[in-house]
């Protein structure tokens, strides 16, 4: 919404000088004369063409140039996500404004243009204007579910009808997360690897009267949404989504019939990918009342792999794997050709079905409403047990909690997936009778160079994720001083030496990144 050219003016500068990924294109709406908010905001979404949308205030400046990489990942990730802003909170206050006596629950953090408070208000008309870093409190994981978030950045990825039942410019934000937490959908507070925005906040300073009739209309507001929204109220975000998906009850049937999809990345060859499938599909075939489709994603083998799938198995779709995103982007693929079918299982090419073992893990899951998935033993080809692999997991679990993350290129997207889905809290059942053998596990674990070289990176942002700034930072010196010591070690080879150099330089830029989480914002 505009209404000083000025301020639109900058705002816009803001977002030309934005990176846009490849693929994309920025689309950018005015909207003048609106008579609320929600209007206002309405009308922008009817006349963009967009698939994802931010709204804006004017006076909000996009200082982060790699913001809408950040926020393609975070929407492209978790299907669930409707609803990004940069803060809020986890619990409304009585006081139904989220920053109102209630500092346990607030997060995100962003620039302010302000004149100090404080003893610094005495000052008068010296008292001028600075830049000031708005922080509350941090948290770990991609983003985080909350029942709130400011309306001076909200970013969606589904365009639900904006109502004004409260109408003017107050308290929109609070009916939008309302209206997409009552659809089904999350809203969240996105964790920002640099700060995103800037609010520079109006350039005339409000009179007292203008001050004193925008309360009184807030107050009255307040009132209103208490009358309309109060089950909303003093809620934890965590349980009013329990709430939404049924997790306290048992997870829901598809009403369209059962089906099964299955993903498998093709990264070992084309006779344990065949092999794999010969186990697999007649076990899918023999599940009653069970439509299934297989995708192989296949990430550029050169055996002809994938002419020899399509013609013994014709029923199975093959698909192209991107060139990078490692494992991971496999397996996001398949899921993003599959959508979220009742049941998912998700695996790669060397790991063999016994028989028996799908009927098994669907029968259990259609016995306990109440289990996210179920996991599978891994066996040696003799038949002995040495541990667990993969899950048959519910589809609307991945849908809530979401795909895997493509930015772990060798190793622990598996790891970081459970923890995502032990933190919604699901449970998971370990099947022992369901047996999955696995062709690589003779393989020696890479060790040494090659086991630092190749985990380095994931490891790195693995901590940071999920245990924050500060242990990520211990573990990078961790690192530092394992590569000085292997560098010294292995002095004498060459390419082992470079493998360690360009795996320290990887783990070097993502040290600064998170280092630089809260830098001043560059101006233009």
């Amino acid at each position: 919404m505009v209404n000083n050219e000025t301020q639109y003016a900058t705002c816009v500068r803001y977002v030309d000088a934005l990176q846009v990924p490849p693929g994309y294109s920025v689309e950018k709406i005015a909207v003048f004369g609106a008579t609320s908010m929600a209007e206002g905001c309405q009308r922008g979404m009817e006349a963009s063409t967009a698939y994802y949308k931010i709204y804006l205030h004017q006076d909000l400046y996009l200082v982060h140039r790699d913001l809408l990489s950040e926020l393609l990942y975070l929407f492209r990730t978790y299907p669930r996500l409707g609803l990004v802003g940069v803060e809020g909170a986890t619990r409304l206050p009585a006081a139904v404004l989220y920053s109102v006596n209630n500092p346990l629950h607030c997060y995100g953090r962003h620039w302010t243009f302000r004149r100090p408070g404080g003893l610094s208000s005495l000052l008068g008309p010296a008292n001028r204007r600075r830049l000031h870093f708005n922080r509350f409190r941090s948290f770990i994981g991609d983003y985080l579910p909350a029942v709130v978030v400011d309306g001076f950045f909200m970013a969606t990825q589904y365009d639900l009808p904006w109502t004004s039942p409260l109408g003017g410019f107050e308290l929109y934000d609070k009916v939008r997360a309302v209206e997409f937490i009552a659809g089904g959908l999350e809203v969240g507070i996105a964790r920002q690897q640099m700060t995103w925005c800037l609010h520079w906040g109006s350039l005339q300073e409000p009179t007292l009267q203008q001050r004193m009739r925008r309360q009184s209309d807030l107050q009255r507001k307040v009132a209103a949404f208490r009358q309309l929204y109060g089950g909303h109220i003093g809620v934890q975000a965590r349980k009013l989504y329990a709430l939404r998906r049924g997790t306290e009850g048992g997870l829901g049937k598809d009403p369209a019939g059962e089906h099964l999809g299955v993903v498998i990345a093709a990264i070992n060859g084309r006779e344990r990918l065949i092999r794999s499938l010969r186990a697999m599909l007649p076990q899918c075939e023999g599940l009653n009342e069970v439509e299934y489709k297989v995708v192989v994603v296949d990430s550029a083998t050169s055996d002809s792999t994938v002419e020899a799938v399509r013609q013994e198995f014709p029923q199975v779709t093959v698909v192209a794997s991107p060139a990078s995103g490692g494992l991971a982007g496999a397996f996001n693929v398949g899921l993003r050709e599959l959508g979220f079918p009742s049941f998912l299982l998700v695996m790669r090419d060397d790991a063999e079905l016994s028989a028996g073992t799908l009927a098994r893990m669907v029968s259990y899951l259609r016995e306990h409403p109440s289990t996210a998935g179920v996991v599978a033993s891994r066996i040696d080809p003799d038949g002995t047990i040495v541990g667990t692999t993969r899950a048959l997991v519910r589809g609307e679990v991945f849908f809530d909690v979401g795909l895997y993350d493509d930015r772990f290129s060798s190793c622990h997207e598996d790891r970081d997936w459970s923890i995502r889905a032990r933190r919604k809290g699901y449970t998971f059942a370990y099947l022992p009778e369901a047996r999955v053998l696995h062709h690589h596990r003779n393989q020696p674990r890479r060790v040494g160079p090659a086991g630092f070289v190749e985990r380095a990176l994931d490891d790195l942002w693995l901590a940071y994720k999920h245990t924050g700034r500060r242990r990520a930072a211990l573990l990078y010196w961790v690192q530092r001083m394992r590569a000085a010591w292997l560098a010294l070690r292995w002095r004498h080879d060459r390419e082992t030496l470079r493998q360690i150099s360009e795996a320290m330089a990887q783990t070097n830029e993502l040290y600064r990144r998170f280092r630089e989480e809260n830098r001043r914002p560059q101006l233009l």
